[in-house]
């Protein structure tokens, strides 16, 4: 309250006194020392002495002051003054005065570093320096040592030539192998000595100056006080810690990257020795000598000095320190490891995860701390290390670190060889990431490192599971492994490496998934406490009943969540552009859905739909029921068709194996009979593509489980979802996967499914599937619509809106130009269902005309898209291509005859004269007749093909016409007489003739209706 208020006023005039005082109190220069008796020179030093120390201890209680007022300002500029007296790493030589102010600076952080907050980067950088400085002192001493050897060296030598020139007359050119090696040592020392002499003569004052700075901080300031400050950090509380670290980590990292900068930024690629002094100080490198190798501080490494101490603060405080407050600062000290490690330079990288390593083995001697996961915190660094490290060795000692600390601190295995055995908790979780990331690595020496430690954890999972391994409780409880609380995390590390770049691997993950899934389906992975405690999943609430099985329990529920992510994860294998994985990924996931999730023995007795039995409960399944099947559809099978979207091929235009039989082309050219086998062998993938080799063996997989669960449960709930995932194909971007859902849907129709099972509703299911994959999406109208009242503004946005329709319309159908296939198809399959007669009675006459109806509307559909395209760009060339819309249209109609030739003759009276069966008449006879007098009376050239395509269909319904009994034209003649008058004028002859007949026919079915209708009188009127 009245010391900050004095503060504020005078710490700015305070420290420009005590500034100049410092500068200025020299002693001994400028006038004074020519002038001035010796007694007035005592003075004038015990005077500057004096005002130092007056003017240190100012210092120190001014920032003391700051601190405990808060002015931050004051304290910052207060520091930084001080750190700019040292003088270090200026290139000046050191007086006393600076030695004090470094002496002043160190107490400062080992006694006041509760109050120094972010100044810690001053004191931090000064102890960088004297460090430095150390180092060089000791460079110094070492190469004194070098130059006494040298000289001993020389003397020796000149004693040999001595000798050798004596004795040169009986012993010429013998020398011994170990005079031969000191000559050599004489020639490196020599060269070594030149070369010291040559960078002498470049740098003899700096040289001189770091020489006699060394000296003095070595004389002055011990080490002892340096490592005091860093002991001393257990001291502080919680908030003045955080500063201290974060200082700590800004200054490592200046060092690493050089001035200023951050890891990973340009300032790695500059080099080092060019911007730091002590980085090329000769008397501490041997890099400009022969000899010594390059170990020391004039490396071209970046230092480390700050990292080295940053390790050193975790060790202190990690045991002193309360956990919660440690995992606070160590989210700062682990980012800071986790970006070193992955520093360009491989050295600084590995000295970062060695760090990391040995922190790891202080931190996991501590037992875990119940729901925390302080240990999944600590080593989640390892995490990003491995994903994003671009050295191999890096990663080679991060895996060794994992294998150690799994051997000290992984689960019991009996053998009694770590004291620690079991420490390691949700630190598993880590360690598993790591190790299956390795198995995306592109080196195979790092894959398979991973996959040995994998494969030795399922293992031991296995013997656990098997009970050949000692331990547990008394109750029985199986000993403790990863399958107690980690078996998703062990599964996700498979998958991994069933996602990995390398086919064996791949493979022998996925045989070791299946012994997993035989583990689990024994009962053999217990359920944790904390998934006992949990609410219900919400996977398992999304199905009616919310739960798994039957009666809902929490512990179907989470016995689900562990076998989710292996059904899961094997079907994201169907996605993987290797052939062999796709296929083994698939049959692996049917495998285990057909072995586990169906009751072991349904012929004895029936399993009813909610899954319980009829009679004793030993064959009811134990690991789902039909809603854990459906949810399995839902969830794991139908997203698996998204991979072939994703194909490189899904919307590649020719598939000329996607045309139907017996198909007329008239606009784009025919196919050559071998063009599928040309063409897949030039795009290199025949036979590769995922429609080819997995698209088959997906929907065989899931009608065999749709089959069998009508035998074992006595519901059709999954045919619907077979059906649900057929309309996904049908709805595709992808033609040729729309095309092969359509043939995929008609066999499952008509030869997968008995057709006592198929219901009345599966038939409507399938007539509206086949109804809407008929229309054409976003076809737009052929002129723009325009309401009565329109405004000319507003007719012509209406127009503007109609042509970018128009033009979106053609860009679709250019991109997506293999959907054209399915229009074509879509008409087979209706053909072939419509004319098979045991399916046309099992659906009945509505859904017949209803099919009927809709290949009608497709039709015209075509017809209009057609006149689109061909008004807006113009007809294919000899390039193959997709089938134009009237080709399609074409191959329709003829089906329609069919139909409509079936509906006339097959069909009853009463059947002909029902208002829907009479409209699909009339609408598609209309239609045929129009299309056929259209043809060249527009102008318009007409293919000879198409022409007479049409003009048979046209002779065939007059024809089936003609044939009807007199009772079946009576039904149809008040709408038939008006479609066929429009046709007498027509220049074939035979439909002429046809229509003459028929119009007679009509005429004199008429004429005796009328007189028989006149001369019915009742008998009492007459004559």
């Amino acid at each position: 309250e009245y010391v900050t208020p004095m503060f504020d006023v005078a710490w700015g005039p305070a420290l420009a006194v005590f500034s100049v005082a410092i500068e200025s109190a020299n002693g001994t220069d400028g006038i004074l020392a020519s002038i001035a008796t010796e007694e007035e020179m005592d003075h004038a030093v015990d005077n500057a002495a004096l005002a130092i120390e007056v003017s240190l201890n100012g210092f120190q209680l001014a920032i003391c002051i700051a601190g405990l007022c808060g002015n931050n300002t004051a304290r910052d500029a207060y520091v930084r003054a001080l750190h700019n007296f040292t003088l270090l790493g200026s290139s000046h030589l050191l007086a006393d005065r600076h030695v004090q102010c470094v002496q002043s600076l160190l107490r400062l952080g080992r006694d006041d570093g509760e109050l120094l907050g972010v100044t810690w980067e001053h004191i931090f950088r000064a102890l960088t320096e004297i460090y430095r400085l150390h180092q060089v002192w000791e460079g110094m001493a070492r190469n004194e040592r070098k130059e006494i050897k040298a000289k001993e060296r020389a003397a020796r030598r000149t004693e040999r030539e001595a000798l050798a020139a004596a004795s040169q007359h009986s012993d010429e050119g013998g020398q011994s192998e170990d005079e031969l090696d000191d000559d050599v040592s004489d020639t490196s020392s020599e060269m070594s000595d030149w070369n010291d002499v040559h960078y002498l003569e470049e740098e003899m004052d700096k040289r001189m100056i770091d020489e006699a700075n060394a000296m003095f901080i070595h004389d002055t300031i011990p080490l002892d006080l340096v490592d005091s400050i860093f002991q001393r950090s257990t001291t502080l509380s919680r908030r003045s810690l955080k500063d201290f670290v974060y200082q700590l980590c800004r200054v490592s990292r200046m060092e690493i990257s050089g001035y200023g900068g951050h890891v990973g930024s340009d300032a790695n690629d500059i080099d080092l020795t060019n911007d730091h002094y002590m980085k090329h100080h000769t008397l501490a490198s041997s890099q400009h000598g022969g000899v010594g190798g390059g170990a020391g501080i004039g490396s071209t490494q970046p230092a480390i000095y700050s990292l080295e101490k940053l390790v050193e603060v975790t060790h202190f405080n990690m045991e002193s320190r309360p956990r919660l407050i440690f995992a606070d600062i160590w989210g700062t000290i682990s980012t800071h490891l986790t970006s070193t490690a992955l520093h360009e330079e491989a050295a600084v990288a590995m000295y970062a995860v060695d760090s990391l390593r040995q922190l790891s083995l202080q931190f996991l001697n501590r037992e875990e701390l119940g729901v925390f996961e302080f240990q999944r915190r600590f080593l989640r660094s390892m995490e990003t290390i491995m994903a994003r490290s671009a050295h191999v060795s890096v990663k080679e000692l991060l895996l060794s670190s994992v294998e150690q600390l799994i051997s000290i601190y992984g689960f019991d295995d009996g053998s009694g060889k770590s004291p620690h055995r079991g420490t390691l908790r949700s630190g598993w979780r880590s360690i598993l990431i790591v190790i299956g990331t390795a198995g995306l690595d592109k080196n195979d020496s790092i894959a398979l490192q991973g996959y040995k430690l994998l494969k030795d954890q399922i293992q031991q999972c296995l013997l656990v599971a098997n009970g050949t391994v000692d331990g547990g409780d008394a109750g029985g409880r199986q000993p403790d492994s990863l399958l107690s609380e980690y078996f998703v995390d062990l599964v996700n590390t498979l998958l991994l490496y069933i996602s990995g770049p390398r086919q064996d691997l791949s493979s022998e993950s996925i045989d070791s998934l299946v012994r997993l899934s035989d583990v689990l389906a024994e009962g053999k992975v217990p359920l944790s406490s904390t998934r006992r405690k949990s609410a219900a999943s919400p996977i398992a609430t999304a199905l009616p009943g919310g739960g798994v099985k039957a009666s809902g329990d929490a512990g179907g529920n989470n016995e689900l969540k562990l076998w989710w992510p292996m059904l899961l994860g094997l079907s994201q294998t169907m996605g993987d552009c290797r052939p062999e994985v796709r296929v083994k990924g698939l049959g692996t996931l049917m495998g285990i859905i057909n072995k586990h999730f169906f009751p072991s023995v349904f012929d004895d007795v029936k399993v009813s739909a909610n899954g319980d039995s009829g009679g004793e409960d030993n064959s009811s399944p134990q690991h789902g029921d039909l809603q854990t099947l459906q949810l399995v559809f839902r969830g794991i099978l139908v997203p698996a068709l998204e991979f072939e979207e994703m194909d490189g091929n899904s919307t590649s235009g020719f598939a000329p194996e996607l045309l139907p039989p017996k198909f007329v082309h008239f606009i784009t050219p025919p196919p050559a009979p071998n063009a599928a086998a040309v063409l897949g062998s030039e795009g290199g993938q025949s036979g590769q593509d995922w429609i080819d080799t997995t698209f088959e063996h997906l929907m065989d997989g899931c009608v065999s489980i749709c089959l069998r669960s009508l035998e074992a449960f006595g519901s059709d709930s999954l045919v619907e979802e077979v059906l649900a995932m057929l309309n996904s194909c049908l709805l595709s971007d992808s033609g040729h996967l729309a095309v092969k859902g359509l043939r995929r849907l008609q066999q499952f129709v008509s030869k997968d499914l008995e057709l006592k099972d198929i219901t009345d509703d599966t038939w409507a299911t399938v007539s509206h599937m086949l109804f809407r994959v008929m229309s054409i999406r976003g076809l737009p109208p052929l002129s723009a619509l325009e309401a009565e009242g329109t405004t000319e503004e507003q007719k012509e946005h209406l127009k503007q809106e109609h042509a970018e329709t128009m033009n979106e319309f053609i860009r679709e159908q250019r991109f997506f130009s293999n959907r054209r296939y399915i229009g074509c198809n879509a008409a087979m399959v209706i053909g072939s269902l419509l004319t098979n007669k045991s399916i046309e009675e099992s659906m009945g006459v509505h859904w017949y005309i209803f099919l009927t109806s809709g290949l009608g509307k497709g039709i015209r559909d075509w017809e209009r898209a057609a006149e689109i395209l061909d008004s807006k760009t113009t007809r294919p060339d000899t390039k193959p291509s997709p089938p134009h819309y009237l080709e399609n249209l074409l191959y329709a109609r003829r089906w329609m005859t069919k139909f409509l030739l079936s509906l006339l003759t097959q069909r009853d009276v009463s059947t002909l004269e029902t208002a829907p069966c009479q409209h699909v008449l009339k609408e598609e006879t209309e239609s045929l007749l129009r299309a056929f007098l259209a043809k060249g009376s527009d102008g318009k050239p007409c293919s000879a093909i198409e022409m007479r395509n049409i003009s048979g269909m046209v002779i065939d319904i007059l024809e089936g016409f003609n044939s009807l009994g007199d009772d079946k034209i009576s039904a149809v003649r008040n709408w038939l007489s008006p479609v066929l008058s429009a046709c007498i004028q027509t220049n074939n002859g035979t439909i002429r003739t046809s229509v003459q007949i028929l119009l007679t026919r009509m005429l004199k079915g008429a004429n005796q209706i009328g007189g028989a209708s006149n001369g019915n009188v009742p008998p009492e009127e007459g004559p």
